[in-house]
């Protein structure tokens, strides 16, 4: 979807959203000075476009599961087939395409490390994968969702 469609009060419901994922529109739609069926018809909007998700986020390490990031290497030629591998993993709950060092980053959460073992040893068999870094995350020290360039202005 072109970026025109995403205007400032999107942007600025989106800043209250992020202060609080449960605010009612009624209460947001007051913040903002629009009506609540505004509101309602904004977030309706930006979620069928898959711009907005609400989730519950958890802290893996706090439920006692192993999290680990995944620098991935692919042989050129193989990348969306082992993206696709990738993705198709239920304990990867994130992969994106990126620049840099890896071709693929992914966070991949498991029980224990025995689980772990397991699942580099797939995933370093997926055809087209080179070679796979892990860095484990010990302590999570900030996990904020809130984007500070929401309430910028975009550059014209």
């Amino acid at each position: 979807m072109p970026k025109a469609w995403f205007d400032s009060l999107d942007r600025k419901i989106l800043q209250q959203l992020q202060i609080d994922g449960r605010m009612p529109f009624t209460k947001i739609a007051e913040e903002l000075g629009v009506s609540d069926a505004t509101v309602r018809a904004r977030v309706n909007r930006l979620t069928r476009s898959r711009l907005v998700k609400f989730v519950a986020d958890v802290d893996a390490n706090d439920l006692g599961l192993v999290e680990v990031y995944l620098g991935v290497r692919v042989h050129g030629s193989a990348l969306e087939r082992a993206v696709d591998a990738l993705i198709g993993t239920p304990e990867i709950p994130y992969a994106a395409v990126v620049t840099g060092a890896f071709d693929v980053l992914c966070e991949l959460v498991c029980r224990d490390n025995d689980d772990l073992v397991r699942l580099l040893t797939e995933i370093r068999g997926i055809p087209g994968v080179t070679s796979v870094e892990t860095i484990t995350v010990l302590k999570i020290r900030k996990d904020d969702w809130r984007y500070s360039v929401l309430a910028q202005e975009p550059a014209r």
